[in-house]
């Protein structure tokens, strides 16, 4: 057994009615013994204790406050996708405690930083066909390392922030999972003691994460419809964190209840109707005209031209139109919605 904590402090953490997750990770294991089954259940029952801890009032604060920071679309896009099952990050980070998780040092809750996910980002769409027909667009995209062309590297277009928690996609943020060694002599002595058949599967259990996050991406809007695209691939087909080859990390593709995404807007449901009934044709017909994008351009109330651009946006999405529009009305009200001019 070896001691991990000074006597003096174990009543502190013992008797504490609420913790940082992120302190009881690093600091709030006392005692490393997994020789014996009493060793191995403390471990467990403390990494049990972290994943009782709720997200805070405080967090919820500020994670309101990050949406109406990120919320000018100009600017910034957002995405909400919940995990098809659930996720490791930051495993490493757990030092004794021998698993960790990518917690937030401010608000205790944990997060998916935002240089991991433009690295996963990064490595899929240079495996997919895009990646390798336009190398130079995947370059100006995520930028580069230092070259010829660039000795001191090129900073890439698009801003991936730290991806946040969603308060209330799952009752607490942290879940223990029991991962199944059966080889612990064989790993624990580096190959020096063979790995049988013989030998025992020992649980170990771990910190995963589920519920949904929230994604950011800041860039010049004209592109941003492509860096989404392929961050929801990236998200959806090759995942993230660890043990994906275990269908750890896998998102599902946004489901209309994101953020900046899947808000019904009055306006727009008004104006559609208002066409419909003018022009005798069918929702779709204009929800996808040039007449609807001309009427959004002319709304004077900025916060009101946002909110239903998004909803716009949002179906259009959902019917597949936004990457390739059907038709040329639709490209022009398109390019009416993408025009910088129509915020100005």
């Amino acid at each position: 057994m070896t001691q991990l904590m000074r006597t003096a402090l174990r009543p502190l953490y013992r008797d504490a009615r609420d913790a940082h997750p992120g302190l009881l990770v690093q600091r709030g294991y006392a005692e490393y013994d997994t020789t014996t089954e009493a060793g191995r259940e403390r471990k467990t029952e403390h990494i049990r204790r972290i994943c009782e801890i709720p997200a805070s009032e405080l967090y919820l604060n500020a994670f309101n406050r990050w949406c109406d920071i990120t919320r000018d679309q100009r600017r910034f896009r957002s995405l909400r996708l919940a995990l098809e099952s659930r996720l490791f990050i930051g495993l490493s980070a757990g030092a004794m405690l021998e698993t960790g998780c990518a917690i937030s040092h401010s608000y205790g809750m944990p997060y998916i930083p935002g240089s991991s996910i433009k690295g996963a980002v990064t490595a899929y769409v240079r495996t997919t066909d895009f990646g390798r027909d336009h190398p130079e667009v995947v370059q100006d995209f995520f930028g580069s390392e230092p070259c010829k062309d660039y000795p001191g590297g090129l900073s890439g277009l698009f801003t991936f922030h730290d991806a946040w928690w969603v308060p209330g996609s799952a009752e607490r943020p942290m879940v223990q999972e029991v991962v199944t060694s059966h080889h612990i002599d064989y790993y624990g002595s580096e190959g020096r003691t063979p790995a049988t058949d013989l030998d025992s599967p020992i649980p170990n259990a771990q910190i995963a994460v589920h519920g949904a996050f929230l994604f950011v991406i800041e860039g010049p809007q004209g592109w941003m419809h492509l860096a989404e695209e392929m961050l929801t691939a990236t998200l959806t087909n090759a995942g993230l964190g660890a043990k994906r080859r275990a269908g750890y990390g896998y998102f599902v593709a946004p489901d209309g209840d994101g953020a900046g995404q899947g808000t019904r807007c009055q306006w727009v449901d008004d104006t559609i109707a208002a066409l419909m009934q003018q022009n005798h044709s069918k929702e779709d017909e204009a929800l996808r005209g040039k007449g609807l994008a001309e009427l959004w351009q002319a709304i004077e109330d900025p916060e009101a031209k946002q909110q239903a651009l998004a909803d716009i946006r949002s179906r259009w999405q959902a019917r597949d139109w936004w990457a390739e529009p059907p038709g040329g009305a639709a490209r022009k009200a398109k390019a009416i919605y993408e025009s910088p001019e129509a915020f100005a």
